[in-house]
């Protein structure tokens, strides 16, 4: 019994491992591409991400969502695509796409929202279609980011460093006392 559940504790501590290498290779090259290629928002394979910060998109997106978005030139009347405006980024749906002398132009609106954005989009305005979204895990971001929050991500991170040396060492000294 204890062996089994040695063993479980083992894959699970390797799962835990590998989700945090994901983590860090991702945000290290999150990080990487983002001062590499100022004024571009950095992506891993093509997918971009974004946190939800106002309620315009309530109720199919929520604050404190992280939305994924991906290149793409095939964008039809409501789709939600997130683009640059003003210096912000914003995750809206497509109400009309037109095209004039200077090219396509998309008009887009928030879902909560009662009128439509006030400018035209050009196709190089767009940073990608939006694909899914990842419910809550925005607030989590923000608040990591937050000294409370990197003081607690820290705490976590020493106990279970704590806790592994404190089991390991307890079995070193059970090991210890069958040999005796």
């Amino acid at each position: 019994m204890n062996d089994k559940k040695n063993v479980i504790l083992e894959i699970l501590k390797t799962i835990l491992y590998v989700i945090v290498a994901i983590i860090l290779v991702i945000a290290l090259t999150l990080i990487y591409k983002s001062y590499r290629y100022k004024g571009q928002v950095p992506d891993i394979f093509g997918y971009k991400f974004f946190i939800v910060v106002s309620g315009s998109m309530e109720p199919t997106i929520n604050i404190g969502d992280v939305v994924v978005i991906k290149d793409t030139e095939n964008i039809k009347v409501n789709d939600i695509i997130s683009f640059k405006m003003n210096g912000s980024v914003i995750t809206h749906r497509v109400q009309e796409i037109t095209t004039d002398e200077h090219g396509i132009k998309l008009i887009t609106k928030g879902d909560a929202n009662n009128t439509i954005d006030g400018a035209d989009l050009l196709l190089s305005d767009i940073e990608g279609k939006y694909i899914f979204k990842i419910s809550k895990l925005g607030n989590v971001i923000l608040f990591l980011r937050t000294p409370a929050g990197l003081i607690g991500l820290v705490a976590v991170f020493g106990l279970i460093i704590a806790f592994n040396a404190f089991r390991d060492k307890k079995k070193d000294n059970t090991e210890d006392d069958k040999k005796e």
